[in-house]
């Protein structure tokens, strides 16, 4: 299977979308010819172990109006946004009670040999399609046989996941037809090329995480090892995962694909901070300058998806009648969110972004050949060096904190409070009970505060918004009732924090008592 796909930017309808498409395709000379059009219903399914998904495949078993098929599928190779993968198909004449066995054929022979006997599978995901196909031809590829596919795809999750991507299928031909194609659309503003599959779309929205194929060492255990032995696992595991979650980040399908990659760099840059006294400081600085450039374009993004995720749950807490008001803003905050998201892009597509994983490689280099010559201070004398005064600090300032108390201190506090959550992860294994039971009470106590932070973001949003657009009667009504909600928000978020910080400080101060 070769295909080239490219996935239809959030808010633009898709239909609108595939007729500037179809018109770039004519002037370029390609002639389209309408198909069918179908619903397809899929499942995923995988062993507990993820077999499947270790041995290299996908499994799915597909209904559509011509009948039953099982399909396995590898998991994407591919050349930019151009898939090539090979693709075993066998049709079935009922559905299977058993989805492990599929009566014999080829998907049924890969499936035992893969899976041995007896191993149930689990479903993974479902999905709905709607699927929209033309056939595509040109004089300068005879023999070329295309089809291009519209397809508007649910992800059955909670909630559930839309989107929708134009696909490119080479049936027939060679490959310089399909590249040819992708020429043709480089410059459609409302197109970006994808980077993953639906499988691998579903997983996210149905929050199914196959384990790591990486095997780190463990964090050592003893304070008196060197701390650049804790240093070097933690910053080879965030790398990793800053690599796999850029495709995520880059298509934006899912709100999780910018949150997951900006906290990991938010992680890379608290990392870098604790283990500063044992890293190389010159590549170090470099590093981390790259990583905040990443973290901003990235955070224009994320707070817009905070935005209209928050819209969505405005939409169902109100009448009927009253959700037509939102529909201006919500153009409002699409609008910027393409803007955001194409900077992100071209930031991920930079020279930049491929120098920063170049500098993090000689971060690593340089602090592993310290770490060879046992070189630097101990875990305990980084605790007592860097957290101990952290720790400090936060219970000076939470210790201040009173009923009066301005939503901007909470928000220091909230800083403060996030960056020794971070120095304490490196620190848990070391340390053992104490720092993880502090580790869960500052994570409690940061959900809190970030729930806070989050209201009045959420109603200086609002506000702006309101000051800057012409609102009638009715979408003024609608807007000071939601943030009259957001109020209510703040108040309940705020009325924790007596119980959550009295926890914390009983957890801090028996890690106190071993630092």
């Amino acid at each position: 299977e070769l295909e080239a796909k490219y996935l239809i930017a959030t808010g633009k309808k898709p239909t609108r979308v595939l007729r500037r498409v179809l018109q770039e395709l004519s002037w370029a000379g390609y002639l389209t010819h309408p198909r069918d059009a179908a619903e397809i219903f899929d499942d995923y399914f995988d062993s507990a172990n993820w077999d499947l998904r270790t041995a290299g495949w996908t499994y799915r078993l597909r209904e559509t109006p011509s009948g039953l098929t099982a399909t396995l599928k590898q998991l994407a190779s591919q050349r930019a946004n151009i898939f090539e993968r090979q693709e075993i198909e066998q049709d079935l004449f009922s559905p299977l009670v058993h989805p492990e066995s599929p009566p014999a054929g080829p998907v049924a022979e890969v499936l035992a040999a893969t899976l041995g006997a007896n191993v149930p599978l689990r479903k993974l995901f479902s999905q709905r399609t709607r699927r929209q196909k033309y056939h595509l031809s040109h004089p300068d590829h005879p023999h070329a046989h295309i089809e291009l596919a519209l397809d508007q795809v649910e992800v059955t999750t909670d909630p559930p996941l839309t989107y929708a991507e134009i696909e490119f299928e080479l049936r027939e031909g060679p490959v310089n037809a399909l590249q040819d194609l992708t020429g043709v659309l480089k410059q459609q503003p409302d197109l970006i090329p994808a980077r993953l599959g639906k499988y691998q779309r579903g997983l996210l929205a149905a929050r199914q995480q196959p384990p790591s194929s990486e095997v780190w060492r463990t964090p050592s255990s003893d304070i008196y090892d060197k701390w650049i032995n804790v240093a070097l696992p933690h910053l080879n595991r965030l790398r990793m995962t800053l690599k796999q979650q850029e495709p995520f980040a880059w298509e934006g399908v899912h709100i999780e694909g910018v949150h997951g990659m900006r906290v990991t760099t938010r992680r890379i840059r608290a990392a870098l901070r604790a283990f500063a006294n044992v890293l190389p400081a010159k590549s170090t600085k470099t590093l981390d300058a790259d990583i905040r450039w990443l973290t901003r374009a990235l955070g224009r993004v994320r707070d817009l998806d905070v935005h209209l995720e928050r819209l969505r749950n405005y939409r169902l807490k109100l009448a009927p009648a009253q959700r037509p008001a939102m529909n201006r803003y919500q153009l409002h905050l699409e609008e910027h969110h393409r803007i955001a998201h194409g900077i992100l892009l071209r930031a991920l597509s930079s020279k930049r972004f491929v120098t920063l994983d170049e500098h993090f490689e000689r971060v690593l280099e340089k602090a592993t050949r310290r770490a060879n010559n046992d070189w630097g201070i101990s875990i305990q004398q980084a605790a007592t060096d860097q957290v101990a005064p952290l720790l400090d600090a936060v219970l000076r300032k939470g210790a201040k904190i009173k009923k009066s108390s301005a939503p901007a201190k909470l928000h220091r506090l909230r800083i403060h409070v996030k960056r020794l959550r971070y120095q304490l992860e490196f620190l848990r294994n070391a340390y053992g009970k104490p720092a993880r039971r502090a580790y869960r009470a500052l994570s409690r106590l940061q959900e809190c505060l970030g729930a806070y932070q989050d209201a009045h973001i959420a109603i200086a949003q609002l506000e702006s918004y309101c000051h800057h657009t012409n609102l009638d009667r009715v979408e003024r009504r609608t807007f000071n009732l939601l943030m009259a909600q957001e109020q209510e928000n703040a108040k309940a978020a705020r009325k924790q924090f007596p119980k959550r910080w009295s926890r914390f400080e009983e957890a801090a101060w028996q890690l106190q008592k071993v630092l």
